[in-house]
């Protein structure tokens, strides 16, 4: 959502971070640039993950134009944070070894109830559209979906977008164009993602295959879909209306 986020910098916007992201694997270089020691527990570890990766976060919204005060990292999602992946499916540290082997525990009350709190008073939620390959994309969308018409007094409009996890957009579609300004600024946040850019390199992708540079991919894709639907601008981003 980089071109749109850019363009919405300095607006009423607030970034919710659903899990701290500690359950991918992140190269041994980058994590001793934060402190790893080789006799940190398989906990702390996992611990260290979720730090790095959510300072990732707040990096990348002040990349966007957003105060680091944007970003709210949920606590109650028990469904991520004791999740049931067996343990053939992760690493020692804790971390999956495919994203596609993820196990979530239940979605609880309080998990809901977090939920709703954070979505109180939003005029429109960006959620991943619903058809995407990451189970803990799905499970977040459709938490919203849950919850989202109970919240504050208003039912909060739902914005679906296009993730490189997307498989094929679904509903009712429509393109943001942008130029080359928010391009260069949604290219500098992704490069926030230090632990993940490194990952690629070095291991190539969890969900999107290969080594190629998260930065080149979405360039690509978001000039091909600007040409194919001949927008004026040399750039574009999908969303759909729920």
């Amino acid at each position: 959502m980089g071109g749109l986020a850019g363009v919405l910098a300095g607006g009423d916007v607030s970034i919710i971070l659903v899990t701290d992201g500690s359950e991918a694997a992140v190269p041994s270089n980058v994590l001793a640039e934060h402190g790893w020691t080789p006799d940190m527990s398989a906990i702390e570890q996992r611990a260290l993950r979720g730090r790095i990766r959510v300072e990732e976060g707040r990096e990348e919204a002040q990349r966007l134009g957003f105060d680091r005060g944007v970003v709210r990292l949920l606590s109650r999602q028990r469904w991520f944070t004791e999740h049931r992946t067996r343990p053939d499916g992760l690493y020692p540290d804790l971390s999956l070894r495919e994203v596609s082997r993820f196990e979530p525990g239940p979605i609880d009350d309080a998990a809901r109830k977090e939920m709703a709190s954070a979505l109180a008073g939003a005029a429109v939620c960006a959620v991943p559209d619903p058809n995407d390959r990451l189970r803990m994309h799905r499970i977040v969308t459709k938490l919203v979906m849950e919850v989202r018409g109970g919240v504050s007094s208003s039912r909060a409009a739902l914005l679906t977008y296009e993730c490189l996890s997307t498989i094929e957009p679904t509903g009712r579609q429509f393109l943001f164009g942008f130029a080359e300004e928010y391009m260069q600024r949604k290219l500098h946040a992704i490069a926030a993602h230090r632990s993940m850019s490194e990952r690629r390199r070095q291991f190539g992708g969890y969900s999107n295959t290969g080594r190629e540079s998260y930065q080149a991919i979405v360039s690509r894709r978001n000039a091909e879909l600007a040409r194919r639907s001949a927008l004026s601008m040399p750039y574009a981003e999908r969303y759909g209306w729920r």
